[in-house]
């Protein structure tokens, strides 16, 4: 389903407004985006069979409530379908999502009790949170804290003013009815260095540097693969999270850069979501009028990433 992107979040707020939000509830004691301008995508990872899905965990984003836009999942490949996405929330398949805070430590879990329609195109998971903010950085939370147990941890400004306070949400595709162990979800860092990303995909301590302006296609859209430079040096410090990135077009020659043109990066998190040892990276571009959530994975070598999707989340 194409998606204009100047137009989504108008929309998206009108049906907010107008309609408000409508349960669902789950198949089960627990339940668990939208491709943007393209057809479905699906990329099959080499290795690896954890299926999951992703999500973007906004503590207001229902009504004023805790809710979970689903973006992406990882069945026998990634899909980015709405009516996919939409589906295993309705069945009720990932009854928990583990939230990340902007250091890559757990910040908290969502258990989720149904399904509601907030206008997206894709129906989001409601439910309950117990946890910090996931703009907050220190003492991991467990996914199932006891009684009484309480991490200490800081608020990141920055987050909260790019993110709205929202945060990376993942959980295992199962049965309502299998809630098992929180898988561990090994995650990574990037930084900037000079015009390139640079992030260690594969963990083998050797980074990848990836050009900047690569992310975007001559249409100024998510570039379906984002290769390396050929030398990959870094001199910066690695994070989960990174935010305002600018990504300006090249000007005409003797005029200045367009502020239309220009598309704000944010690093949301560097993480290896279906286990397969090389870590995905969750990006959110804001264009103009709409932001929209990517991800690219290496399915083959870490120095070539494919664009394994795009969604959109909450309207901001």
């Amino acid at each position: 389903m194409a998606i204009d992107r100047g137009l989504l979040p108008r929309v998206a707020c009108v049906l907010l407004i107008a309609c408000g939000p409508t349960v669902k509830t789950g198949a089960g004691p627990g339940a668990e985006p939208v491709g943007v301008n393209r057809m479905p995508v699906s990329h099959t990872p080499a290795n690896g069979g954890r299926q999951v899905l992703l999500g973007e965990m906004c503590p207001q984003g229902a009504a004023g409530r805790p809710a979970v836009a689903p973006l992406l999942m990882r069945n026998v490949g990634w899909t980015d379908n709405a009516t996919t996405v939409s589906a295993a929330i309705e069945r009720g398949s990932v009854p928990r999502f583990v939230v990340f805070g902007v250091d890559g430590k757990l910040a908290g879990a969502f258990d989720t009790m149904g399904s509601v329609d907030v206008g997206l195109p894709q129906q989001v998971a409601a439910g309950a949170y117990a946890g910090s903010s996931p703009c907050t950085y220190g003492a991991a939370v467990a996914a199932k804290p006891k009684p009484g147990e309480i991490a200490t941890r800081a608020e990141d400004p920055k987050c909260g003013a790019a993110t709205n306070s929202c945060g990376l949400a993942v959980g295992e595709v199962t049965h309502p009815d299998e809630l098992g162990a929180t898988p561990t979800y090994v995650t990574g860092g990037a930084c900037l260095s000079g015009d390139a990303l640079a992030v260690d995909i594969d963990g083998d301590g050797r980074i990848e540097s990836f050009p900047i302006a690569g992310v975007l296609d001559g249409t100024r859209s998510p570039a379906a693969e984002w290769s390396a430079a050929a030398t990959s040096t870094a001199a910066c410090d690695p994070k989960f999270a990174l935010y305002d990135i600018k990504l300006a077009a090249d000007p005409d020659p003797g005029k200045p850069v367009d502020p239309k043109s220009v598309v704000t990066m944010d690093v949301l998190g560097v993480v290896d979501l279906d286990g397969d040892g090389r870590r995905e990276l969750v990006l959110a571009l804001k264009f103009q009028t709409v932001r929209t959530i990517v991800v690219y994975t290496a399915t083959a070598q870490p120095q070539r990433l494919e664009l394994a999707g795009e969604a959109t989340s909450f309207p901001r």
